[in-house]
């Protein structure tokens, strides 16, 4: 049985955490106020081994002098019921809170919240990296450059197509040709990222504090590495808008601006388009039938994408 709400909240409450209040809820927990500027998260599948190098990822993050806020996990608890992390509190308001996504274009400020997050990821970056987290479940690789994640993508790209190629040929077209040119072209960019990568830069995982600037981030683990903003500006373009109205005009601005105004290269940004729908289509349903594979499948028939993978 999942862990509910109510549950997450008496596991905490007999463990001697009173909670003043739920946070929020997310795929894999539930987060409360404990008070004391601490928030502890109750996890719905996650082990205490599992939690330990996410905790050094945040200990990283803290290096890095960026211009926000990170998590951080202060005590990991394996509870009757579940696992527990005791976690600093972050402030701020979700930027999903504050704009209206169904607007062709992204807000001044949205836009310059964004790129100023992308902008600090490529301009801190790690030193001496070290792949320390899984990637969707796999350990990376190991007999790699220390910071070259891109073995560990595309042996999960090549693991979910194992798995899901069947329904993606049926909605792809010329799929193996899609993915033997990913496959290729990622295989040839040069490994010049040594960033930390967030892998779910969205609006919700963005907090906005009282004076305008991003606060914090928040959510890191989903498909976080050390490698190339490019793939996290990616996603960020993507997911800004995506399932609103205007999901294709937004995108094209965003990735626009990253272009012309931030330097990042066109053709980098559709190839790990591609290399992130390989990655994640399936990643929140095994049959397809939710709407991130539906992003994902529009992403791989798109025509911008199939020219940069040409």
């Amino acid at each position: 049985m999942p862990i509910t709400l109510h549950d997450a909240r008496q596991i905490l409450n007999q463990s001697g955490w009173p909670t003043v209040g739920p946070l929020g809820s997310g795929m894999e927990g539930h987060v409360f106020d404990i008070g004391d500027d601490l928030v502890a998260k109750v996890w719905l599948a996650k082990k205490p081994d599992e939690l330990a190098p996410l905790q050094t990822f945040y200990l990283m993050l803290d290096t890095l002098d960026l211009p926000f806020a990170t998590p951080r996990i202060i005590e990991i608890h394996d509870l009757p019921g579940g696992t527990v992390s005791i976690e600093r509190a972050l402030h701020g308001t979700p930027l999903i809170d504050l704009v209206d996504r169904d607007q062709r274009e992204p807000p001044t400020f949205a836009t310059d919240a964004v790129m100023s997050v992308l902008t600090a990821l490529r301009d801190h970056p790690v030193p001496d990296a070290r792949p320390i987290l899984p990637i969707l479940g796999i350990h990376p690789l190991e007999a790699i450059p220390p910071h070259n994640a891109t073995p560990t993508l595309l042996h999960i790209v090549r693991r979910n197509v194992e798995r899901y190629g069947a329904l993606l040929r049926r909605w792809v077209t010329d799929f193996d040709w899609v993915l033997d040119r990913t496959i290729q072209q990622v295989t040839r960019l040069p490994n010049t990222g040594r960033s930390a990568v967030h892998g779910d830069l969205c609006p919700p995982n963005i907090l906005i504090g009282t004076d305008g600037s991003v606060s914090a981030v928040i959510d890191w683990g989903f498909l976080s590495h050390v490698g190339d903003t490019a793939f996290d500006a990616t996603i960020a373009c993507g997911s800004y808008n995506l399932y609103g109205q205007h999901f294709r005009q937004t995108d094209d601005s965003l990735v626009s601006i990253c272009v012309d105004r931030h330097g990042f290269d066109r053709q980098r940004l559709l190839i790990y388009r591609a290399l992130y729908a390989l990655l994640t289509s399936n990643a929140y349903s095994e049959d397809g039938r939710d709407g991130h594979f539906g992003w994902c499948v529009g992403n791989l028939n798109r025509d911008d994408v199939r020219a940069a993978l040409s």
